[in-house]
C-alpha cells in the first residue's frame, strides 16, 4: 500500500506540469477543421541542412504534425516539439498558416520551475513571421532570469519554421 501511495504522488506531481493535452490543443486551435495526423522522417543530410538554416542543432529526425483543412484545402499546420531546457523538457504546440507565417505557439508541457516558462505575450513576437524573418537569438525579447528558456524556445520555433518550410516550400 505504501508503494502505491508513493507511485500516485509521483504520478500526480509529474502530471502537474502538463498545461494542455495534444487533443485539447488541437481542439483549441484547429477544432473547426478536418485534421490529419502526419509524420515527417528526415534523412541525416536534410537534418544537417535544416540545422544550418535554422542556426540550431536538430536532435530529432522524426516530426509529428497535423494538417488542418477545410473543403480539401490546407489552412493550418500544427507541430509538436519537445526539447530540453536546463535539465528537463518543455513541449510546444506551434501553428503555421498555409502561407508559411506562424499563427501561434503555446507551451503545452513544462517540467522546469514555473518562473522560467515563456508566456503568451512573449511567444507572440513570432506570430505572423515566416522562416526568413523569424527573430534570431539576438532579436528576441530578453527575459530576466530565463536566458536558457528564451534561447531554447527561440531555437525550437526556428527549427519548426524551417521544417514547415521544408515540407511546403
Amino acid at each position: 500500500m505504501k508503494y502505491i501511495l508513493l507511485f500516485l504522488l509521483i504520478s500526480n506531481a509529474s502530471l502537474a506540469n502538463v498545461k494542455m493535452s495534444v487533443d485539447e490543443a488541437l481542439n483549441k486551435y484547429l477544432g473547426q477543421y478536418n485534421i490529419e495526423s502526419k509524420k515527417l522522417y528526415l534523412s541525416q543530410k536534410n537534418v544537417d541542412k535544416l540545422s544550418e538554416r535554422s542556426e540550431s542543432k536538430f536532435t530529432n529526425r522524426i516530426f509529428s504534425y497535423y494538417e488542418a483543412s477545410k473543403n480539401g484545402k490546407r489552412v493550418y499546420t500544427a507541430y509538436l516539439i519537445t526539447h530540453r531546457l536546463r535539465t528537463r523538457t518543455q513541449t510546444l504546440f506551434i501553428v503555421f498558416k498555409a502561407n508559411g507565417e506562424m499563427k501561434s505557439a503555446e507551451v503545452i508541457a513544462f517540467y522546469e520551475p514555473e518562473e522560467y516558462i515563456m508566456t503568451q505575450p512573449w511567444l507572440k513576437q513570432f506570430n505572423n513571421k515566416k522562416v526568413n524573418n523569424m527573430p534570431t537569438q539576438n532579436e528576441v525579447i530578453r527575459v530576466s532570469n530565463s536566458t536558457i528558456s528564451y534561447n531554447e524556445t527561440t531555437k525550437a520555433i526556428r527549427r519548426i519554421a524551417n521544417v514547415n518550410s521544408f515540407i511546403y516550400d
